[in-house]
């Protein structure tokens, strides 16, 4: 058999294959902290110069950032950067230009020393506003304040001539994950402010998690109604402030029985997930926000995977094509189902 060697071919064929194997795998069986998705794009990029530049745009496509941990070294390779952009060195690389999708869970208060949080939050701000899709924790709602607190401040005067100049931001998705801001405080943080509120007033697309499963096999059901429960913090938020809002998005874990709770918070599930997306005029009755969303009955039931249906009030219903691993003791598996549904 004839030996093949990599360097025979053409350029722009390795540059095709380099960009495939960097491409991450968020469908892994695996939970993230055991075996990371971008794995294959960090290997290549230690290989050479011209292999970090093909796979790097791939890595930073989307950006999970789960735990404090995590926010406190993607803010330290943003330090780096600003180092090489100094020196003009051969790595620096822009990541507001790569950046789509972006998670940010829960950040330690001390994540930056309080002499640097403010060169920080100056760095961070223009990557996370340059993702499209932002998803945010509960926890991390105060880190988005800061963001655009500074990104604010930093926008271009607006002309004269102009009535109204584009947001410093790019952010039309965002998504929320768990929590139950019953007081409605991290609301007001936003609404009371210029900037918060301009920011909520752009979003067109809201989506978060929800803890009630869509069981179909069990002879009691884990739910007693097979309507779609809306998440509790939708009672409290200000949907009047979404004005540019035209869909909400929740998925939904479908089991199949037995169910194992020990499973499910320590080895993971793989379910299907049955992703329900509405037009925002749903949530805006005269009645205020309700409970649930009406059950998909008769010819509306799906349960082939991919499987999809809609309704003639513009709701869509769509059952997932594989299985997802899904952990529900801490959450485990939703940044999964973030970066592969929505």
């Amino acid at each position: 058999m004839a030996r093949f060697c990599f360097a025979d071919l053409p350029i722009e064929l390795v540059h095709i294959i380099i960009i495939y194997a960097a491409q991450p795998t968020f469908d892994q069986d695996e939970r993230y902290d055991r075996a990371s998705p971008y794995s294959s794009a960090l290997n290549l990029c230690l290989v050479s110069k011209f292999l970090r530049r093909a796979a790097l745009p791939e890595l930073l496509h989307t950006i999970l950032l789960p735990k404090s941990r995590n926010v406190t070294a993607f803010v330290q390779a943003l330090l780096i950067q600003e180092a090489y952009k100094k020196a003009n060195n051969a790595f620096q690389c822009d990541y507001a230009s790569h950046v789509r999708k972006m998670w940010i869970g829960p950040p330690d208060d001390n994540f930056t020393s309080a002499s640097e949080r403010s060169h920080a939050i100056s760095l961070l701000t223009p990557v996370m506003f340059a993702a499209p899709s932002l998803a945010l924790s509960w926890k991390s709602v105060d880190l988005l304040i800061e963001c655009l607190e500074h990104a604010w401040r930093s926008r271009p005067a607006t002309p004269v001539n102009e009535e109204h100049s584009q947001p410093p931001w790019k952010t039309q998705t965002l998504s929320l994950t768990v929590g139950n801001p019953i007081h409605g405080t991290k609301w007001n943080s936003l609404t009371d402010t210029p900037q918060g509120s301009a920011f909520l007033a752009s979003i067109c697309h809201l989506s978060s998690i929800t803890y009630v499963y869509r069981d179909y096999t069990s002879p009691q059901p884990l739910i007693s109604s097979q309507a779609y429960r809306l998440p509790d913090w939708m009672k409290t938020a200000p949907l009047a402030s979404f004005k540019s809002l035209q869909t909400v998005t929740l998925p939904y874990p479908r089991t199949q029985a037995p169910v194992s709770v020990s499973g499910l918070s320590n080895r993971g599930v793989d379910m299907h997930m049955e992703l329900l997306a509405f037009p925002a005029t749903v949530l805006r009755t005269q009645n205020g926000i309700p409970n649930a969303i009406q059950a998909f009955t008769g010819t509306g039931t799906i349960s082939s995977p991919g499987e999809e249906a809609i309704r003639s009030d513009g709701t869509h219903l769509r059952l997932s094509l594989s299985k997802l691993r899904w952990y529900s003791g801490l959450g485990h598996g939703w940044e999964k189902i973030w970066a592969c549904m929505l």
